[in-house]
């Protein structure tokens, strides 16, 4: 399925990427700031902050190049490389990963990685507590289906992501925080499927996606 994409998406997606980024860039102005004039004895400290807020912001980048960019099309069978980014972009928070099974099924279409990843940043944002994100790739009666459950304390969607997740969305109303959630939509719907969203409990939100084989 051929779906475009709205310019104004574009933008949005372009401001949710500059403002991820906005922090750990600043952090690492400060970092450098205090390595220059080290009148206090702070150097180490300084080193510190500026080594991690460098390795989080090229986290941040890579993340979401595969999550946005056309690289995220053509991955590969093996999804441990993403496993592992996925874990490095949760590393500052107080979310974890359960991500096992990391091969992908036999006749997984291409693209089904990049949802995943989109999957997994949208249900970092329903634990704002922090938590658990488990992800199942898996064979189901008709495909392939793919899951990804946010468990924590107060787990829910925020308001501008519902937004996002409506059926009929105003781009024009749309947010760089409500984006992410129609973004990745819209790749469910260009792999012949849809997102399924549910709260089985008062503590977890589900994302599935099934894909016919």
């Amino acid at each position: 399925m051929d779906l475009k994409i709205d310019v104004r998406v574009a933008e949005l997606l372009a401001s949710r990427l500059c403002h991820d980024l906005v922090g750990p860039i600043g952090a690492i102005g400060n970092g450098l700031e205090l390595l220059s004039d080290d009148e206090f004895g702070m150097a180490d400290d300084a080193m510190q902050l500026t080594t991690n807020s460098a390795r989080q912001a090229s986290t941040i980048l890579q993340y979401f190049r595969l999550a946005y960019g056309m690289a995220g099309a053509r991955v590969g069978p093996d999804y441990t490389p993403l496993r592992d980014l996925a874990a490095a972009l949760l590393e500052t928070s107080r979310t974890k990963l359960d991500w096992t099974l990391l091969q992908a099924p036999e006749g997984a279409p291409d693209g089904i990685a990049k949802l995943v990843l989109n999957m997994i940043a949208l249900g970092h944002e329903a634990l704002p507590r922090g938590g658990t994100l488990s992800v199942e790739i898996s064979p189901g009666p008709q495909g392939i289906d793919c899951a990804v459950t946010a468990k924590g304390q107060d787990a829910h969607l925020r308001p501008e992501s519902l937004a996002g997740l409506q059926e009929d969305v105003d781009l024009e109303e749309l947010s760089p925080r409500g984006v992410h959630g129609y973004f990745t939509r819209l790749i469910a719907r260009r792999l012949g499927s849809d997102l399924e969203i549910e709260t089985p409990a008062g503590d977890s939100v589900r994302f599935s996606v099934k894909l016919a084989g």
